[in-house]
């Protein structure tokens, strides 16, 4: 039997402290099976928000040991899905020739913000990244590239 690799999906956004580690975190905890998940930002700020440890410590998951970093830390070439919660569109964000799926999400960014806007966020990119998830399990968002 071949062994089936793990899809591998990258979350950016600008400071890759608040929306693309609550969506790595998501990820992990809910398809850390079927998925190879990174984070990074368009210009990452080196911390994640102590706001948004602090939402997502309320669902029991914990982002306190994930570190902010640049696109130029990650495979970008390699991944097969990126998704953008960026203002930068995810095509413009991936090498050219890249084979894997571009998304965009619209996602307000909680910069600043009250707990009260960054559990909605989270609560948004929640539902996002569940449906994102299911996907990948349907094989809707398959990996394109060979073990």
């Amino acid at each position: 039997m071949i062994p089936v690799r793990k899809t591998r999906i990258l979350f950016v956004c600008i400071g890759n402290m608040c929306r693309s580690p609550m969506a790595e975190g998501f990820a992990r905890t809910l398809g850390g099976d079927v998925l190879e998940i990174y984070s990074a930002g368009t210009n990452p700020t080196g911390f994640v928000s102590e706001d948004a440890i602090e939402i997502m410590r309320e669902l029991k998951i914990d982002i306190s040991a994930q570190r902010s970093g640049g696109l130029d830390a990650v495979p970008v070439a390699d991944m097969d899905i990126v998704v953008s919660m960026a203002p930068l569109p995810a095509r413009r964000m991936v090498p050219r020739g890249f084979g894997g799926v571009a998304i965009d999400w619209k996602v307000q960014d909680p910069v600043g913000k009250s707990l009260t806007v960054f559990r909605r966020v989270r609560d948004d990119i929640h539902v996002r990244v569940t449906d994102l998830v299911d996907q990948v399990r349907r094989g809707e968002l398959a990996n394109r590239r060979t073990p």
